[in-house]
């Protein structure tokens, strides 16, 4: 847990309830369904943010999950709500969590990810480099 940042089971259990409110049934019987066929995904995340170079992602921080993958293992997110009031999970590289330490970054302020595109290390392995900013409120 970071610092002064809520349970993340806390936050996260409260954004099921606040998006609950504006599901419509068959919404709510799909995410029930698919909890009940075990989809890990369907009980912890909303939908995970396709990244794509100088596609930013912009919105206010509603909370932070996790999940485990199949071929990475533990991954954490950041749930962020858009302008046009959708609700995605972008997941936290190390570069990513570290900034978001780093920044401070906590339930309510606004952030800014945008992938950059694929850069290289001093020994030669590729990854995605981004640029990450939080504007507190």
């Amino acid at each position: 847990m970071r610092g002064n940042e809520p349970n993340r089971s806390a936050v996260f259990y409260y954004l099921c309830k606040e998006k609950q409110t504006i599901m419509n049934k068959n919404d709510i019987y799909s995410k029930l369904k698919a909890i009940a066929a075990g989809d890990e995904m369907a009980q912890t995340l909303p939908a995970i943010w396709k990244h794509e170079v100088n596609r930013p992602l912009i919105g206010q921080i509603k909370g932070f999950g996790s999940f485990h993958h199949d071929r990475y293992g533990m991954q954490k997110t950041v749930i962020v709500e858009q302008e046009s009031g959708e609700l995605v999970s972008a997941i936290l590289n190390e570069y990513l969590d570290n900034g978001m330490l780093r920044q401070q970054a906590e339930v309510g302020d606004f952030v800014l990810i945008v992938l950059l595109g694929k850069d290289y290390s001093n020994n030669g392995n590729a990854f995605n480099k981004y640029n990450l900013v939080v504007q507190k409120v």
